[in-house]
């Protein structure tokens, strides 16, 4: 009997754009049918990768892969929803996957953004109605058609978070709040720095143990007497060179540190 594998994939809220086929439009030989997403709900998901992507100005931008426990089978057809888990191809390449902007630790968050993208999918829609004798009437079809859809998807909505009660949210909030801290603090090097001098030595000393990444290449100590040439490539045990260095330092890590201890 072959045993189920639990999934410990991080659990999140997000939003699920929803297509529908829209119409149809010429292609090489014949018709081919147009879709287009017709309304977002909100569904429980599998984060499986991020992604951070550097703009010129400086700042990122951070898309979520994300696998959502329920979708449609064929988007030609309404409704349809059967349950899924990542599946991946030969080359550990995620074939059931999307990207997302952001990802929520409740419902009630990822229902705000879904509503405003609703509203957004409306106000397109209403954007393009020609504009003639009979743009009152198609307009009151466009906004009964849109409620239709809408009303539609918030029962799968209900039956999908009815069905995922238990995928538990573990709540996370060291990326959202170092991500803040970047926008909001003009040099946030100095804001760490600063923190971590407030600390006692024997604060410093447990954060330093707590830091994933020491090694030889982010170690700040100036008074390392320690040859350039021996702080390349791996130690005895396999690790960055200055990885267990008792000497290592990095204010800056370390307030960095503090923050993500807190939360």
């Amino acid at each position: 009997m072959k045993v189920k594998k639990e999934l410990k994939y991080p659990i999140k809220y997000a939003v699920m754009p929803i297509e529908e086929q829209i119409g149809w439009y010429p292609g090489l030989n014949e018709l081919e049918r147009e879709y287009d997403v017709v309304v977002n709900i909100v569904s429980k998901c599998y984060v499986i990768r991020e992604e951070k992507e550097y703009l010129q100005d400086g700042t990122f931008k951070i898309k979520y892969e994300v696998v959502f426990p329920f979708q449609k089978k064929d988007k030609i057809y309404i409704g349809g929803f059967e349950p899924v888990i990542p599946e991946y191809n030969f080359y550990s390449q995620c074939t059931n996957s999307i990207f997302v902007n952001q990802l929520f630790n409740s419902f009630d968050e990822a229902q705000v953004v879904a509503d405003q993208a609703n509203e957004e999918i409306l106000h397109h829609t209403i954007g393009i109605l020609p504009y003639n004798e009979d743009f009152q009437k198609n307009l009151k079809v466009t906004k009964e058609k849109h409620q239709e859809t809408l009303d539609r998807y918030k029962k799968i909505e209900e039956t999908i978070e009815q069905k995922t009660c238990d995928m538990k949210i573990i709540k996370t909030y060291s990326f959202p709040l170092e991500h803040l801290i970047e926008q909001i603090i003009e040099s946030p090097s100095e804001f760490y720095v600063k923190l971590a001098s407030e600390l006692s030595s024997e604060e410093r000393e447990y954060l330093k143990q707590l830091i994933e990444n020491r090694c030889c290449r982010n170690c700040t100590n100036g008074s390392c007497k320690i040859e350039q040439c021996e702080k390349v490539g791996l130690d005895e045990f396999g690790q960055p060179q200055g990885s267990s260095c008792l000497g290592w330092n990095n204010p800056e890590l370390i307030g960095k540190q503090l923050i993500l201890k807190k939360i």
